[in-house]
């Protein structure tokens, strides 16, 4: 057998330490109380991935407590008589218990409870082991081992614990603290067996693998692209579960790597489709550029005459938009029939909703941004070629776009440079970095004329006044023209005030009362 890493040892924070010390204190005092007779102390541990991060140097505010031999809810209870009659002595606020209730349908069939010490957000759950039938997702949990529960979960990185009687961390999978060592992901039961109980773990490793810059090993490389795991990811996983996964990857600090793992584990159609059993072809190689191209425009293009591209993705929202843009970008030029079509709701949004239940927020962009792509390539081509839109026009192209016209902006870029990227990620091809540069241009010209929030600009004139203006009494169809045609005067007028305004309304009656 080979000889393990040695066990390192963790260093506690003030705050942790304390929390040790009151959870040693309260098994200690149940044992002293109970009744049983087991020959068995109770034994608590902080388990996976605050014992994963600890290793790592990092900071973890979240505590799970794994428990052998009491529910989480039991043991939270005693936890809280405890602080209650001992208050001075540990002079530690008492928290409200929240019970977990359990739910078999949620593989919730125990107990647990959750609270919060000293600002660190802590879960009481008992070790557990998981059988699970052919028929159900589900699994069947019961009381475990260490050795059980470390085996049931998705990494050997994720399965270490810390004994906080001993204060030593426990490998039960003894390759934890080799793979830490080492920078792998590897599933501690056969990758097969971990995948076909629970299929989402496919997308946790991927995850964790693009948040750790961890390597996953080749045998789960391989389980990962089994045709019979990725259908039960595509048709038998909530995709709830799927969407939540994909945003906490896209949000990561590696959303490249991430999709990068995707697209080589040719998973794109178990992860960014509707559940529905047949897909139109699709190609699929455009997510593997669309996401070099978006890495390339955040990562690379300080310093080159295109940067001011990177102001399309300034925040992490916007961010997190333009991945998901790049991820859906195989769906360009598609559309359910039926309903969807009817509406004009593009596939991308339909994949996003239905396969990833994005939010409407995020639903919604995704709609506009791969309705108008045509449209915004359209404008820019055309001021691009030598007819320079005004500032009333280029306003109103803006306004036209909405709040997140800087995401629909993106997307009409991306989808005409992928076509033409190729070579490598630092230094486009000339026809790619040609297109790069024209919406540069076009982006600096809304800039210059101070465009970017055209969209909340508010009419000089409101509508009553409008009206008075024209001596109307009531708004007729004619009102939402006639306020645009205001907004137009006013973005070429913007040195002008309210009275001006009011006798260019009053010397355009007949123009306005028939817009």
């Amino acid at each position: 057998m080979p000889l393990q890493t040695p066990a390192p040892t963790i260093s506690l924070t003030p705050e942790e330490e304390i929390v040790r010390k009151l959870l040693v204190d309260v098994a200690a005092e149940i044992d002293s109380t109970s009744t049983r007779d087991d020959g068995e102390p109770l034994t608590l541990r902080f388990t996976g991935g605050w014992v994963r991060d600890k290793l790592l140097g990092e900071q973890c505010h979240d505590i799970d407590v794994g428990i052998n031999k009491m529910t989480g809810f039991d043991l939270a209870t005693r936890l809280g008589k405890f602080l209650a009659e001992k208050q001075p002595d540990y002079n530690i606020p008492t928290r409200s218990i929240h019970k977990i209730e359990s739910n078999p349908e949620k593989s919730k069939h125990l107990e647990t409870a959750t609270t919060k010490i000293l600002g660190l957000d802590i879960d009481f759950v008992n070790l557990r082991s998981e059988t699970y039938s052919e028929d159900s997702r589900i699994p069947q949990m019961e009381f475990g081992t260490p050795v059980q529960d470390a085996l049931r979960r998705d990494a050997c990185v994720n399965a270490l614990f810390y004994n906080i009687h001993t204060q030593q961390v426990e490998d039960f999978t003894e390759r934890g603290l080799d793979d830490m060592k080492n920078k792998l992901i590897r599933t501690p039961l056969p990758p097969f067996e971990t995948f076909n109980d629970d299929p989402l773990r496919v997308l946790r490793l991927i995850r964790f693998s693009s948040r750790l810059d961890f390597t996953i090993v080749d045998e789960a490389k391989q389980a990962m692209q089994n045709i019979e795991i990725k259908k039960a990811l595509r048709m038998k996983i909530s995709r709830e579960r799927v969407g939540i996964e994909v945003e906490k990857m896209l949000q990561g600090p590696n959303p490249h790597m991430a999709l990068s793992l995707i697209y080589s584990l040719t998973l794109f159609d178990a992860i960014f489709t509707p559940p529905i059993e047949t897909l139109p072809s699709l190609l699929t190689e455009h997510m593997s550029i669309a996401k070099d191209i978006i890495w390339h425009i955040i990562s690379v293009s300080d310093g080159l005459t295109y940067s001011n591209l990177k102001s399309l993705v300034d925040s992490k929202a916007e961010q997190y938009i333009a991945w998901l843009l790049a991820s859906l970008s195989p769906w360009k030029g598609h559309m359910f029939p039926g309903v969807h079509t009817k509406k004009r709701i593009p596939a991308a949004a339909t994949a996003a909703r239905e396969g990833l239940k994005m939010n409407t927020k995020v639903y919604t962009t995704i709609i506009h941004s791969y309705r108008n792509y045509e449209f915004i390539q359209d404008v820019v081509r055309k001021d691009c070629s030598g007819d320079s839109m005004t500032r009333s026009k280029a306003g109103m192209f803006i306004r036209k776009l909405g709040p997140d016209w800087k995401s629909q902006y993106l997307c009409a870029l991306l989808l005409e440079v992928i076509p033409h990227w190729k070579g490598n990620d630092v230094t486009p091809i000339a026809e790619a970095e040609g297109t790069l540069q024209k919406y540069s241009v076009f982006l600096s010209r809304i800039g210059e004329l101070g465009l970017e929030e055209a969209h909340a600009f508010k009419p000089i004139l409101n509508g009553k006044e409008v009206m008075a203006a024209l001596g109307q009494k009531k708004a007729g169809s004619w009102m939402m023209g006639a306020l645009n045609m205001l907004m137009e005067w006013q973005l070429e007028n913007s040195d002008k005030g309210r009275n001006a305004a009011e006798q260019w309304v009053k010397e355009n009656i007949e123009m306005l009362l028939s817009s």
